[in-house]
């Protein structure tokens, strides 16, 4: 590593998760001389899997929206897996007490829903294609439905919805304009083998176009601004670059400043919320209920779901990679204990006698989702930062909460690429 600190790099990135992988291939395609600095012993961050008795189980449910697919395929990536089938259940408490299970078809072909409610949701969905979802970024969620679906039955059918691609339950909170957005994403897309595969291949691909890369190097600090600035490692070495990319999060990158950014420049950092979820990762044998494979809380904000009924995730066909979660209020303390509790009775109800076929298990009480909430009172997407820090020449930032396009991997992948253009576009 001591030859990499009498080098000038043209930039260094923090962090060698997916956008970090992302933009160093972007900016090595154009002869950049790009170091990529991790501080984990393996690269991925968020997108790393785990072998768990010969299975290979993601951290919580990982599912790629094929709108991601544009940006991956530019970098050379190619995911392989497969689209899970549209067949999943919905759980509603029932007003004299218990609850009801039912296919999401049946809203409409069954009797569980009133002629009038059937007609809400056929026309909200008749609408979803043609809505902007630009135009409806400072309205909430809450609002935004309340406006346009009276029943609560229906409302809840669309939150569900809203829940699995978002990750987020704050519907007073979270920007109509975003969650619309996610819904017209539409199909998502399984990956065999895990996330990991994704990871090896960026691997690849920015090795090939000449990304140094090192991990186990912990980033103690970034000092200065173009053309001179510095990063130091915990140990003291001191690594030289024109410029710098950020792809931790928004306090940690606030943490690593010196000297610190000006209040007003620092305060779209700080006020930043996380999402996160309580996670239930199981390798597991056959379920009890083979056929129920995805099931979505209508007024519980919990999710199951079957992975292994879709993608290949271990070479032992009886093995089977369950996710079991629920979906967290951003910015408010949860028990973990009554959480992990609350999951198991989930399962008890849609999948009794689960607990005899449980070969691993993994409880993720405070799973990180995304940095930062997409909020309607801070404008939805326009809120969030641009990869060029204000207030810092030569710094600047990718992941999910940054840039005004996109949620979860789709935004780190966007600001990936707008960063490394950003970059490119100074240097040229």
């Amino acid at each position: 590593m001591m030859s990499m600190s009498k080098m000038k790099w043209d930039i260094v990135i923090v962090g060698a998760g997916v956008a970090g992988l992302t933009a160093s291939i972007f900016l090595a395609k154009t002869g950049k001389k790009v170091l990529l600095l991790e501080r984990a012993n393996e690269l991925g961050g968020r997108a790393s899997t785990t072998d768990m008795d010969g299975t290979w189980v993601n951290l919580g449910p990982h599912a790629l929206f094929k709108s991601a697919f544009n940006i991956l395929q530019e970098v050379g990536v190619t995911p392989k897996g497969a689209a899970p089938k549209l067949n999943g259940l919905l759980l509603y408490k029932q007003r004299k007490g218990g609850d009801i299970v039912l296919p999401f078809i049946k809203l409409l072909l069954g009797s569980f829903l009133k002629w009038s409610e059937k007609t809400q949701l056929i026309r909200f969905y008749a609408g979803l294609r043609k809505t902007d979802p630009y135009t409806i970024q400072n309205s909430s969620l809450e609002q935004y439905l309340a406006t346009r679906l009276p029943s609560e039955r229906v409302r809840n059918a669309i939150l569900a919805l809203v829940r699995v691609a978002t990750y987020c339950d704050a519907p007073d909170l979270l920007s109509a304009g975003a969650a619309i957005g996610q819904l017209q994403h539409g199909q998502v897309f399984y990956v065999d083998g895990g996330w990991r595969t994704l990871v090896q291949q960026l691997q690849e691909q920015a090795i090939a176009q000449g990304v140094t890369i090192r991990c186990g190097s912990a980033v103690q600090s970034i000092v200065g601004q173009f053309p001179k600035m510095s990063v130091i490692l915990k140990d003291d070495i001191i690594i030289n670059a024109y410029r710098v990319l950020s792809t931790v999060g928004p306090k940690e990158t606030l943490s690593l400043l010196i000297p610190a950014l000006q209040h007003a420049d620092a305060a779209i950092f700080e006020q930043t919320v996380p999402v996160r979820a309580a996670c239930l990762d199981l390798v597991t044998t056959d379920m009890p209920n083979p056929k129920t494979t995805f099931v979505m809380g209508a007024d519980y904000p919990l999710y199951f779901s079957n992975h292994s009924a879709t993608a290949q995730f271990s070479p032992n066909a009886k093995h089977s990679v369950i996710h079991v979660m629920k979906y967290l209020r951003p910015g408010k303390e949860s028990d973990a204990k009554q959480d992990e509790r609350e999951l198991e009775r989930f399962l008890d109800h849609i999948q009794p006698g689960w607990r005899e076929r449980v070969i691993k298990r993994r409880y993720l009480p405070q799973m990180l989702v995304t940095h930062n909430i997409v909020a309607a009172e801070r404008g939805g997407y326009a809120a969030r930062p641009k990869p060029v820090v204000k207030g810092r020449p030569g710094l600047f930032i990718a992941g999910d909460w940054v840039g005004a396009e996109g949620m979860l991997l789709n935004a780190s992948l966007a600001s990936a690429k707008s960063a490394a253009l950003s970059i490119m576009k100074e240097m040229d």
